[in-house]
């Protein structure tokens, strides 16, 4: 009887030595890498810069492509039909959006619009596209598509 029970004492201390040994042998996890950014935090380097002008207009890849000014330009919006324009006096550039969906009014909106503008005599662009609101004041709306880089600062109507 004391040979067994000193069998089982030596077996079991062998078992535990060797599962001690197996345990801190065992690779450790990878830590965990850094966590990707936030989406909804980090903005591009073109939306910031829509972000941070105040001219009303269009914006391509974060530029100012077409500028309203009160002096060279008119603007026209009706509600009724969902649309906004400006234009230059003699009609060679200008920009016509047409909101095909609920016109917004609130940051975090998101809305489908159909974009057409001239850069340029013979040079006509259209852009059907999905925007977000971005930045909303009582005025002016900052309108953004992250993936084509085009934005626009609408006045509200």
């Amino acid at each position: 009887m004391k040979r067994n029970l000193s069998f089982i004492l030596r077996l079991t201390l062998l078992l535990v030595v060797t599962a001690t040994s197996m345990a801190v042998s065992c690779p450790r996890p990878d830590p965990p890498g850094p966590e990707p950014p936030d989406p909804v935090i980090t903005k591009s380097q073109e939306r910031q810069q829509l972000e941070s002008s105040y001219t009303e207009g269009l914006y391509l890849k974060g530029a100012i492509a077409l500028a309203y000014n009160q002096a060279m330009y008119q603007r026209a919006a009706s509600r009724d039909r969902g649309t906004y324009r400006i234009q230059s006096d003699d009609q060679t550039r200008y920009l016509h959006v047409r909101y095909t969906e609920e016109i917004p009014s609130a940051e975090g909106e998101e809305v489908e619009c159909e974009i057409q503008y001239r850069l340029a005599a013979g040079e006509q662009t259209t852009l059907i596209v999905k925007l977000i609101v971005v930045k909303a004041t009582e005025e002016y709306l900052w309108l953004w598509n992250e993936f084509q880089k085009v934005g626009m600062i609408v006045q509200r109507i």
